[in-house]
């Protein structure tokens, strides 16, 4: 149940552990502070009040060099629930008089007013009774208490902050951006920053041997590729037509290898107007169709080619599995969503993630055509991660796939 009303962000919760046990501290001093100080002083000095009253009482001649006055007596009890020495003081009095029966300390402040039985009615300073300004070591404590919780929040910050710089350098990083970092802070908050720069660069080793890798050999392939096509243009015959679609086919499929090696190498995140970009990439895909996109022009720090790759390979997979496709752009709190839907057999739900996966291909719903080696998606998703986002599949109204990129605004 407790864990619903914690706080969420490491600071808070490092601010409720300070303060949790300062709190308690100052309460249980001054619960202490109060009960001897005030209960135990305001007894012993209504304990020698008493001793003065009662000669009074029977010496009214002593009253005004003992400074106690004749006066009305009040009509009823009249003390504050908070003020602990009148209560200590009434207390103490009742006992040492049993024909007390009304005590004032709210009419006058300064002043204690007594009722007696017989009528008589005394009055004299408080002070006498309670000790001239109590609340100057409660003040100076509180005081001291929030000086040093502030002095801790100033430190805590300190503390804090690395984490949020390698937290920000991290989010960063998953978006695609390369920022400045180096590790600061406490000795496991360092460990940590070290950790995530070795990490860092792993990865950038392994993206850049992947993209070497295939670019070098779709590169490579292209030369006896473009062999082969002047070879087979000089021929007439019916093999030589069913070679060339192969090797036209070959070429579609190292064009995806490239586009899979690339992936936002090459881009950089600029502030973008995602409608009209949209609408660029449906064009590319899709010349002649004519296909609509809706939606609300915005503006977002995106790659710009590596989201108009993406949004392409949408559209042409709608295309080739589809007759109708459907293209619009919604708006979210915090997030662009970019939406490509068709008619078309669509892929079952249980085999949504392995079609993002590369070189999936599926053998249900959607067959493989010519050129097909089932990186489509998986280039879709990666451009999604690259700005921090994710690739999303549906089930579409129109009876087909429903793709969703999500990325941040």
């Amino acid at each position: 149940m407790l864990r619903r009303w914690l706080p969420r962000s490491f600071y808070a919760r490092a601010a409720l552990i300070l303060i949790v046990p300062v709190v308690a501290i100052q309460l249980a001093v001054a619960v202490m502070f109060l009960q001897r100080h005030y209960e135990d002083a305001t007894v012993q000095m209504t304990s020698n009040m008493a001793r003065e009253i009662t000669l009074v009482r029977s010496r009214p001649e002593l009253g005004e060099p003992l400074e106690i006055a004749f006066v009305d007596p009040p009509d009823a009890m009249m003390t504050r629930f908070w003020d602990l020495s009148g209560r200590a003081m009434r207390d103490t009095l009742m006992s040492r008089f049993p024909d007390l029966v009304t005590i004032d300390t709210r009419t006058d402040r300064k002043k204690v007013r007594l009722g007696f039985a017989d009528g008589t009615g005394l009055m004299f300073s408080r002070n006498e009774v309670s000790t001239a300004n109590p609340h100057q070591l409660l003040v100076l404590m509180f005081g001291t208490a929030i000086l040093m919780t502030a002095v801790s929040f100033l430190f805590m910050r300190g503390q804090i902050r690395p984490i949020r710089r390698l937290a920000r350098a991290a989010q960063a990083f998953g978006r695609g951006q390369m920022t400045d970092y180096r590790p600061s802070g406490a000795t496991e908050v360092r460990a940590a920053g070290m950790a995530f720069l070795d990490m860092r660069a792993r990865i950038d080793r392994h993206i850049e041997q992947r993209t070497l890798l295939l670019s070098g050999v779709s590169h490579d392939l292209r030369t006896p590729l473009t062999r082969m096509k002047l070879e087979l243009s000089m021929m007439d015959s019916a093999e030589a037509q069913a070679l060339a679609d192969d090797v036209d086919a070959m070429e579609r499929i190292i064009d995806t290898f490239l586009d899979f090696a690339r992936e936002s190498a090459t881009d950089e995140r600029t502030r973008t107007e995602v409608l009209s970009l949209v609408r660029e990439a449906v064009a590319m895909a899709a010349p002649g169709r004519d296909l609509r996109v809706t939606g609300i022009p915005v503006e977002a720090d995106i790659f710009p080619d590596g989201m108009r790759r993406a949004v392409a390979n949408l559209v042409k997979n709608a295309l080739r599995y589809g007759v109708e496709v459907r293209v619009s752009m919604q708006l979210a709190t915090s997030s662009i969503v970019i939406v490509v839907e068709d008619d078309g057999p669509g892929i079952a739900r249980k085999d949504h993630m392995e079609a993002m996966r590369p070189f999936a291909r599926l053998d249900a719903a959607r067959s493989n055509t010519s050129g097909n080696v089932g990186l489509g998606l998986s280039i879709v998703r990666d451009v999604a991660r690259a700005h921090g986002g994710a690739l999303r599949l549906g089930v579409s109204d129109l009876g087909g796939l429903k793709a969703e990129i999500v990325v941040p605004r």
